[in-house]
């Protein structure tokens, strides 16, 4: 059963589905829009915090490395060095029992009870000093300071009563208190000196167990301290003048992470100390994490920067874990970190240089590639990143700022749901105006169909008449210069008609141009009894060698024409033009008893016509024209790019006799002179 739907129907259908549906795109539309706009946006924010905190880091290592490089250059600095080598030289003396038990009791009660390492239990022997020098001074520095760690280079700063062991003493007290001045100047954790020839550490400001110890053999052999220490004194330094090693565990500050900064001491050319600094990770810390003002900085409740080093461990603490330890605790027992790492970040607060960050953002950037992405961070949650390489000191880390997806797009999806509201009202009020619009649609409709049957039956000429200015008046506008339009197409056609019908008649004769435009597509026909007429002029190609093109054509032109309107006066058709050669024939379309006589006649005429072409240009042309008469055969040749072709003996003749040596003026076939 076929159901009828009226127009008006469908017309109510359609403006209600257009509506709902131009309201649904508007909404996706403006919801996506708006979501590129503010992933944008946020990028944006990130890429400039990301870009402010990596030119923080930058200055702030180049800073360090200036600052030190003056400091190591510095003559007090050469003075002391040499002062302090010369009393560390000096303590070879063996170290009383008592000196020696009290320096195990501080190892045993005090440094190693607060050392980690691992799952490995330190033991005295593993950091015990060697050497007699050592046990003394550390004795004498460490063990017996009445300051705690992190204080003892106040001794001797606030009128305290100092050590006395021997020359070391002396010069250690006399250059102390300007070692510590530049220490704080520079923002360091610590300064050392270090002996070049031995290797000994104969000066430290801060006096942790790294003090009198040898880099060379000592405990602290393979610490980046060491490692400093060997890159200055073997002057492997940077464009700075400085070594720099980054990060690590440094077991003398009981494993917090630090880097240090060395420069070698020169004197008369000579390396004689190495003075280096010890760069704790605080002040990067603050840095990244913004000393806990996240909101201040635009990074939002879960926005972050941080740092990681090129081993893929971090450099700064992930702000999680400063503001939910317990949670971050959890999250990563869930992404199966190691139980190791998460108990050495439990008891150092800190997951610097513990946590392993292996997220692409990450390896892009230590790749050497800046940009943005949405990707998972180290807690597995979507976040939308900004991520930058940072080369400094000789060191590659990468610069990560991020924030979390949901709280970037929480905006989005509240505007997502005012859409959803605004649309279903929208809906409401376009099915009300659809209901109201729609019979006035109508009228102009079937005025169209009236149209349209008019110009099905072939009329052209009317219009339509127009009762309005709204969309479907402009249709029937639209309709009647499409009316006006195929008028005069039609029109054209008909003159263009006109014109390929004369141009048929110029280059075929009538009878053949008849049948052309007739749709015959093959014309051959045979003619009993023709004359042709073949003229050849001669002496054309020089006026070409000594005109312009344009010249030249124009002289061939105006002679071919005089030989045409001879052509019409005798009754004789041009069959073509070869160049220089005009080829005509007499009695091929018309019948004519008299072809050779109107042939001679032509053949005539065009010889004065030349005649006079050469007294009125001042060229010295000459006419050679060949007669002969009998059957030829004559059609269309080509499909395409068709020419009206004749072919006999009598055409060949006419030819030869034309361009014939020896020969000049009207040369004339037997066959047409037996005739005349």
């Amino acid at each position: 059963m076929r159901i009828c739907v009226s127009v008006s129907s469908k017309l109510l259908i359609m403006l209600i589905a257009s509506g709902v549906s131009a309201a649904l795109t508007v909404g996706v539309l403006g919801y996506y829009k708006a979501q590129d706009a503010l992933k944008t946006a946020i990028d944006d924010q990130l890429v400039a915090i990301r870009e402010s905190k990596k030119a923080d880091i930058v200055r702030y290592f180049e800073g360090q490395e200036r600052m030190f490089q003056v400091f190591a250059s510095q003559r007090q600095l050469q003075d002391a060095a040499e002062a302090l080598a010369k009393g560390f030289a000096a303590e070879g003396k063996e170290p009383a029992v008592s000196t020696v038990s009290s320096l195990q009791d501080f190892y045993r009660k005090e440094f190693l009870p607060r050392f980690i390492k691992g799952d490995k239990t330190p033991t005295l022997g593993d950091y015990w000093p060697r050497g007699s020098a050592a046990v003394r001074l550390q004795q004498a520095y460490i063990a017996g300071n009445p300051n705690p760690a992190g204080q003892r280079m106040e001794l001797g700063l606030n009128g305290e009563k100092l050590p006395e062991v021997g020359s070391y003493s002396d010069a250690h007290n006399r250059f102390h208190p300007d070692l510590v001045k530049a220490m704080r100047s520079m923002r360091l954790y610590d300064v050392f000196v270090i002996d070049a020839r031995h290797g000994d550490v104969i000066y430290t400001a801060q006096k942790e167990a790294d003090f009198a110890t040898n880099l060379d053999t000592g405990p602290y052999r393979n610490s980046n301290l060491a490692k400093a220490f060997h890159l200055a004194r073997d002057n492997q330094l940077g464009p700075q003048g400085v070594a720099v090693v980054d990060f690590e565990h440094y077991e003398a500050s009981f494993g917090d992470p630090s880097a240090f900064i060395a420069a070698p001491i020169v004197v008369d050319g000579e390396i004689k100390a190495v003075v280096a600094g010890q760069l704790s990770i605080d002040d990067l810390n603050a840095t990244l994490t913004s000393s806990g003002h996240w909101e201040s900085e635009g990074l939002g409740k879960t926005g972050e920067v941080y740092l990681v080093g090129s081993d893929g461990l971090g450099r700064s603490d992930s702000r999680f874990l400063i503001e939910d330890k317990k949670g971050y605790l959890e999250t990563l027992g869930k992404l199966d970190v190691p139980k190791t790492v998460i108990a050495a970040i439990e008891a150092s607060n800190h997951s610097i240089l513990s946590q392993k960050f292996s997220t692409l953002a990450v390896q892009r950037a230590l790749n050497g590639e800046t940009g943005h992405d949405e990707i998972n961070d180290y807690r597995g949650e979507p976040v939308l990143s900004a991520y930058a390489p940072i080369d400094v000191a000789g060191m590659r880390w990468s610069i990560v700022a991020e924030k979390d997806v949901a709280e970037a797009f929480a905006p989005l999806y509240a505007l997502r749901n005012s859409i959803f509201v605004a649309t279903g009202v929208m809906a409401i009020l376009i099915t009300f105006f659809s209901m109201l619009s729609s019979r006035y649609f109508l009228g102009p409709i079937a005025r169209l169909q009236a149209g349209v049957a008019r110009l099905r039956a072939g009329e052209t000429r009317f219009s339509i008449p127009i009762a309005g200015t709204d969309e479907f008046e402009e249709l029937v506008v639209a309709f009647n210069d499409m009316l006006s339009e195929l008028d005069q197409r039609n029109q054209v056609i008909a003159t263009k008609t006109l014109e390929y019908q004369k141009l048929l008649r110029n280059i075929l004769p009538d009878a053949v141009a008849e049948r052309v435009s007739g749709g015959d597509t093959l014309v051959a026909d045979t003619f009993p009894n023709v004359t042709i007429i073949y003229a050849a002029i001669f002496g054309f190609g020089s006026i070409m060698g000594q005109s312009s093109a344009s010249t030249s054509i124009g002289l061939l032109n105006e002679l071919v024409d005089g030989f045409d309107e001879a052509a019409e006066r005798h009754g004789v058709e041009k069959i073509k033009t070869l160049g220089d050669a005009y080829m005509a024939a007499c009695g091929l379309s018309t019948p004519r008893l008299d072809h050779r006589v109107r042939a001679i006649a032509f053949a005539e005429e065009i010889s004065a016509t030349l005649k006079r072409f050469n007294e009125a240009k001042g060229t010295q042309l000459r006419l050679q024209v060949g007669l002969a008469t009998g059957e030829v055969d004559a059609g269309i040749v080509g499909r395409r790019r068709f020419v009206y072709e004749i072919l006999g003996e009598c055409v060949v003749e006419a030819r030869q006799l034309a361009l014939a040596e020896g020969h000049s003026g009207i040369s004339i076939s037997p066959s047409t002179a037996a005739a005349t």
